[in-house]
């Protein structure tokens, strides 16, 4: 577990590290003793129990991207290291992915000036007994801003990261193990502004992009898949409900390539929580809801799934008063 915290002075990136074996947690850990404050922590976590926690410092000029590794055998941080060398922009929310062999990658956007608007997606990868490389900008397509970057890896150290830009509009590209990155890719053909993309891959490297995307009345939720054999599909909407918009969608992968797809979705009173499921050679089935208090409203979904197909999705809920967390979970038969 990874968060910021305020010292009265500024913020700093604490973790705490959970022990199955003796079901106990660690005691809480500073991951950075830089100067300027820090925030925006992404963590990952590889099948041995190492991690990788990456976040934005300032360093009294600009914002950077640094991380720091959690080695599970000797039970210990490392030592925090910046992973972008560039000060002549800003760069922030950096999102990172651990394969199951503990290599990372970190993409995060950046900006081409301080202060300027105008924002690209950048990755830097982490190899184990190698340590971290070159960052590099993955997009070259100048029509419009960056913005909510974010990345999935497979097993075999392949990478996609997805990204909205320009309309805005959404792009892909992929990481190839040996080979680098391709070429930034449009993943969605409709002209209305499509936003907030989430991925998610298998450990074979077939992966499920979901964003919501506007068509002219209300916000719906859309999804595309990359199939290692044959490339990008074609987008398709994945929720027919027309009460209200469809909002911050979140996706998870299993074995197989089945996948979870949830989000909010208004039903012209109050957000509510959905979901549709993924399988493979029969296709995405009918969106569910998967919450009935109908009190103020819900948001904010995050979902998990194991390698069998069990998913658990968990969001904040408000009763007016109160915001707590609720759950649901889905068993495979």
């Amino acid at each position: 577990a990874v968060w910021h915290q305020s010292d009265g002075t500024r913020h700093n990136i604490w973790a705490n590290h959970y022990t199955a074996a003796t079901n106990l947690w660690g005691g809480a850990q500073k991951l950075e003793d830089g100067l300027g404050t820090a925030a925006y922590s992404s963590v990952g976590i590889d099948d041995d129990g190492n991690a990788v926690v990456v976040w934005t410092q300032h360093n009294g000029t600009s914002y950077n991207i640094w991380a720091n590794y959690y080695t599970a055998v000797t039970n210990s941080w490392g030592t925090a290291e910046r992973v972008e060398t560039d000060n002549t922009g800003d760069a922030f929310y950096p999102v990172v992915a651990v394969e199951k062999g503990g290599n990372a990658m970190v993409v995060w956007m950046q900006s081409r000036s301080i202060g300027s608007p105008e924002w690209d997606a950048w990755a830097n990868r982490y190899v184990v007994g190698v340590g971290w490389g070159e960052a590099e900008k993955i997009e070259t397509n100048d029509i419009g801003g960056v913005d909510y970057p974010t990345v999935a890896v497979d097993n075999n150290g392949n990478a996609i990261a997805v990204w909205q830009q320009g309309i805005p509009a959404i792009y892909a590209n992929r990481y190839v193990a040996g080979s680098g990155w391709g070429t930034a890719e449009l993943i969605e053909e409709n002209a209305q502004p499509a936003e907030r993309p989430a991925v998610a891959m298998d450990s074979g490297g077939n992966a499920v992009v979901l964003w919501s995307q506007v068509d002219g009345v209300r916000t719906k939720i859309w999804a595309n898949r990359y199939v290692t054999s044959s490339g990008w599909g074609t987008a398709e909407l994945i929720e027919t409900n027309d009460i209200g918009s469809a909002r911050r969608p979140a996706v998870s992968v299993g074995t197989g390539a089945i996948a979870m797809a949830v989000w909010q979705q208004s039903d012209g009173i109050r957000n509510n929580i959905w979901a549709n499921r993924y399988v493979m050679g029969v296709g995405w089935g009918n969106a569910k809801i998967i919450e009935t208090n109908n009190e103020l409203g819900d948001g904010n979904a995050s979902v998990a799934m194991d390698g069998s197909g069990n998913t658990i999705a968990v969001w904040q809920h408000s009763d007016g008063i109160y915001d707590s967390i609720w759950a649901n979970r889905y068993h495979v038969q």
